[in-house]
C-alpha cells in the first residue's frame, strides 16, 4: 500500500514537473514572438470590430424597418463578401481573427494580465479559452468563404454545437457548465461596463478629455450590449441543457430575432443593435490604444 502511494506521488510529481516545463517553454516562445503577437492581436481587435460592426448595422436596419434580417458573425461575413474587394477583406479578416484567437489563448493559458487561479480569475480565463476556440472557428469559416465564394453558411451552428455536446458522456452537464460560464462572462461584462473598468487597459495619448470620455461611453454601451447578448445566449444554453434539447440553444442571430418578437421588440432590437455597433467601434479603438500584455509585462 505504501509502495502504491509512493508510486502515485512520484507520478503526480512527474506530471506536475512536465506541465511546469511546458508552461516555461511556452512563456519563452511567447516572449520571443511578442512583437509579432502584439501586432496580430491588434489586427485581431480591428477584425473583430468589423464583424461586430456589420452585425450591429444589419440588425439596426431591421429594427428601423429597412428590411433585411438579423444575422450573426458568419452571416455578416457573407454580406461583407459582396462588397468591392470583398474577398481580399475576408482574407485580411481571417488573419486578424487567427491573431485574436491566439491572443485569447495566451490570456487563458499564460495569464499575462494576472487574473490568477481564484474562482473569478478562472471564470475569466475559461471565457478567454472559449473565445479563442470560437474565433479560431470563425477564422476558418472566413478563409473557406474567401476561397470558395459560393459557400453556404451552415444553419444554426449553435444548435449543431449543442447537439455535439449533448451526445458526449454527461453532455447535459457539460452544456450546463458552458451556459454558466457564459452567464459569468455576461455578469463580468456588465460589471466592467457599469464602472468603465476597461479603461485601465487603455493607453490614450495626446487626447482631449472630451474625446476620451466619448470613447469611454462608446465602450460602456458596447460592452454592456455584448453582456446582454452573452446573458441571453447563456440562458438559452442552460434551457437546452435542462431539457436535453439542442434546438433550444441560440446564438447571436437567434437572440436578436427573439428580441424582435417581444413586446416593443423593435425598440429592444434597436437598442441592442446600436450597442453591438458601438462594441464594434470599441474593438477598433482597442486595436489602436489597448495595452497588450504579452508574457513579461505591458507593451
Amino acid at each position: 500500500m505504501a509502495d502504491l502511494k509512493h508510486t502515485g506521488e512520484e507520478l503526480a510529481s512527474h506530471v506536475k514537473s512536465g506541465v511546469h516545463r511546458a508552461q516555461q517553454g511556452a512563456r519563452v516562445a511567447t516572449q520571443h514572438a511578442a512583437p509579432g503577437l502584439e501586432l496580430l492581436a491588434r489586427v485581431g481587435y480591428a477584425s473583430k470590430g468589423v464583424v461586430y460592426g456589420a452585425v450591429g448595422l444589419l440588425a439596426l436596419g431591421v429594427a428601423l424597418g429597412r428590411g433585411g434580417a438579423t444575422t450573426d458573425s458568419q452571416g455578416a461575413l457573407i454580406r461583407l463578401q459582396d462588397i468591392p474587394a470583398g474577398s481580399a477583406l475576408l482574407w485580411l479578416l481571417s488573419v486578424g481573427l487567427v491573431g485574436y484567437a491566439l491572443w485569447q489563448l495566451i490570456r487563458a493559458v499564460l495569464d499575462p494580465e494576472h487574473q490568477g487561479a481564484g474562482a473569478k480569475g478562472l471564470v475569466k480565463r475559461a471565457g478567454y479559452g472559449l473565445s479563442a476556440g470560437a474565433n479560431a472557428g470563425l477564422a476558418f469559416f472566413t478563409a473557406q468563404l474567401a476561397l470558395r465564394g459560393d459557400m453556404a453558411r451552415q444553419q444554426n451552428s449553435e444548435d449543431q454545437a449543442a447537439r455535439t455536446v449533448l451526445n458526449l458522456p454527461a453532455g447535459q452537464l457539460l452544456l450546463g457548465v458552458v451556459g454558466l460560464i457564459l452567464l459569468g462572462i455576461a455578469a463580468n461584462q456588465l460589471y466592467i461596463a457599469y464602472g468603465a473598468k476597461f479603461m485601465k487597459h487603455m493607453a490614450f495619448h495626446d487626447m482631449g478629455a472630451r474625446t476620451e470620455q466619448a470613447l469611454s461611453r462608446i465602450g460602456q454601451v458596447g460592452i454592456a450590449a455584448r453582456g446582454v447578448l452573452m446573458l441571453l445566449i447563456g440562458s438559452f444554453a442552460l434551457v437546452a441543457a435542462w431539457r436535453g434539447q439542442a434546438s433550444q440553444a441560440a446564438g447571436i442571430s437567434e437572440v436578436l430575432t427573439w428580441l424582435r418578437e417581444q413586446t416593443a421588440g423593435n425598440v429592444l432590437l434597436g437598442a441592442v443593435a446600436l450597442g453591438t455597433l458601438c462594441y464594434g467601434v470599441w474593438c477598433v479603438v482597442q486595436a489602436r490604444y489597448r495595452r497588450i500584455r504579452i508574457e513579461g509585462g505591458a507593451r
